[in-house]
């Protein structure tokens, strides 16, 4: 019950002190837009985020999730469920291991029932709709499972509904049911990636980003001497390159063919094929940023937003 959880008071609100649900998907590695080893950094750096931007985004969010809560409150209404919001926005600490924390969106209790059932509220490109399942099921993306099972794990309860908004009008449920098995994996991995921040000692790389986060290359050190290993890596880099030029000429001809047979048509049909339409070569209007005719009409304007950055690019002789 939430009178047995403890509350973090926004004052206090520091995302280096804890696992939060957002973070879990990058400690089990399944994140896809943070690794272990940048989850890390943001747990060990500086603060850089002061208290007031800290303020307005977390206000803008609130207004977002109302809105969207209202909506998955209507949707399970006209499902034939009596709805009640009995909490929003709530972080609590894990009453075990402080170090673990989740904030709640949204918390109701449906059909008059006294359990509380968690909500996670998530926006969703139409784009990305095919990576979730039916409504109604538990096929929801691996790592907003992750997080609403961390929630559940937190706050000692059975049952999370993710509510994902897709596009602006089109919004669904689906229930996630506790996993006590699958919980305590997810805190093993959680109390093992905490003693690497308690102790600092940093995660190992897992991916290319990881690598040029982490060497940044000096042009005064001397060359590597490649051993046989090594060599036999770049050998088949080498080879993989090429494969991948030759396939790239093949599938450039073999575009210019059909594009010239299809002229104005938009759409290719093969027949008897299931997914119908195995070609789409639409018009679609872009937006972009003109540079060059910025800097023609304030080139003071132009240098003011310049911003100047380093690559490391990895070139394959």
């Amino acid at each position: 019950m939430n009178a047995a959880l403890a509350i973090i008071p926004a004052a206090e609100h520091d995302r280096r002190r804890y696992i939060g649900g957002s973070d879990v998907a990058a400690v089990l590695g399944i994140s896809p837009w943070r690794t272990p080893l940048a989850l890390w950094e943001a747990k060990t750096r500086p603060l850089l985020e002061g208290p007031e931007q800290a303020k307005r985004v977390f206000t803008r969010g609130q207004r977002w999730e109302s809105v969207v809560a209202e909506m998955l409150v209507e949707h399970l209404t006209n499902g034939g469920h009596t709805v009640e919001i009995v909490a929003s926005n709530n972080r609590y600490v894990d009453p075990k291991l402080d170090y673990l924390a989740a904030e709640i969106d949204f918390e109701i209790k449906i059909d008059g029932e006294d359990e509380i059932t968690n909500v996670e509220l998530k926006t969703v490109h139409p784009f990305k709709a095919s990576q979730w399942g039916d409504a109604d099921t538990d096929e929801v993306p691996v790592w907003y499972t992750a997080q609403a099972m961390h929630g559940l794990g937190v706050t000692g309860r059975n049952r999370c509904i993710v509510a994902p908004l897709f596009g602006a009008d089109e919004i669904r449920a689906y229930p996630i049911v506790r996993d006590d098995e699958t919980i305590a994996a997810m805190r093993a991995r959680c109390a093992a990636f905490w003693q690497l921040v308690e102790t600092g000692v940093r995660p190992d790389p897992t991916n290319l980003s990881d690598l040029d986060r982490l060497y940044q290359g000096n042009t005064e050190s001397p060359a590597l001497i490649a051993d046989e290993e090594l060599t036999r890596l770049v050998l088949r880099l080498r080879a993989i390159q090429s494969e991948i030029k030759a396939r790239e000429a093949e599938f450039a001809a073999l575009e210019f063919d059909v594009k010239r047979s299809m002229r104005d048509a938009t759409e290719l049909v093969i027949p008897d094929d299931d997914k119908k339409v195995a070609v789409v070569w639409k018009a679609r209007d872009y937006s972009w940023f003109d540079q060059t005719a910025l800097k023609e009409h304030d080139a003071k304007l132009h240098r003011l937003f310049q911003r100047k950055t380093t690559s490391r690019p990895f070139t394959v002789k």
